[in-house]
């Protein structure tokens, strides 16, 4: 991330993000992550984007939120766009999509 000039991340990923961080590491690592929060370029949810998602879900096999992620990335110009995952459906959707991905492999 440090090689990156931008971050980018959909607006449900504050959720995901500030609950794995409160799970791990506490309200103090979720504090931590609320003060990054405004370095993200945050993606909105509009109905473009949650019926793109929604094809994306059932052509894909992703759960819901992953699918929400992948079309947001999809909105960005994939020849500036790395996508980071370690989740195995949404890292196999990505690489069925055309995105870069990292890390690249999950074996």
């Amino acid at each position: 991330m440090d090689d990156a000039d931008g971050w980018f991340v959909s607006r449900v990923g504050f959720v995901e993000v500030y609950r794995a961080l409160s799970l791990a590491g506490g309200r103090a690592a979720a504090r931590g992550f609320e003060r990054e929060w405004p370095a993200f370029g945050v993606i909105a949810l509009d109905q473009s984007l949650v019926e793109h998602a929604s094809q994306l879900a059932v052509e894909r096999g992703l759960r819901s939120l992953d699918a929400v992620h992948l079309a947001s990335a999809l909105l960005l110009p994939r020849d500036d766009v790395v996508v980071a995952t370690w989740d195995r459906r949404l890292h196999a959707a990505g690489l069925a999509e055309g995105v870069e991905l990292l890390p690249g492999s999950l074996d």
